[in-house]
């Protein structure tokens, strides 16, 4: 089992301007967080993970929980276009996939650092 980062985040976010926005947001407000891959399977797992579910390669539930699998552990905001629509459906749907917390596109950032900083057990900044 994967140990687990104390403070390690890891973005998946296919389109690569939101991707930076997110990893810049976290990285500003004082988080260790990457969008790569390869740097978050080196060492200790990511206590958090922020996904995107609509990515069109996959399917928003199969990526959730694929994720999931990978990192029972850590915490998960997802983030999705889609929560917009019907946001109370589309959260309890995502909860029920394993999501912690979800958050609409357009992304409040100030949202995604504040619940970030909830889920991670710290004060954020």
């Amino acid at each position: 089992m994967d140990t687990v980062s104390a403070d390690k985040i890891l973005v998946i976010e296919d389109d690569p301007v939101m991707r930076e926005l997110i990893v810049a947001t976290l990285l500003d407000a004082g988080r260790a967080a990457t969008a790569s891959l390869a740097e978050a399977r080196a060492g200790a797992a990511p206590k958090l993970l922020v996904v995107d579910l609509g990515e069109p390669k996959t399917h928003g539930a199969n990526s959730l929980r694929a994720w999931r699998a990978r990192f029972p552990n850590a915490r998960i905001v997802a983030i999705s276009g889609r929560f917009r629509f019907n946001a109370a459906t589309a959260a309890s749907v995502a909860r029920q996939l394993g999501a912690d917390r979800v958050l609409a596109k357009p992304l409040d950032c100030a949202a995604l650092v504040a619940n970030v900083g909830e889920l991670m057990g710290q004060p954020v900044q």
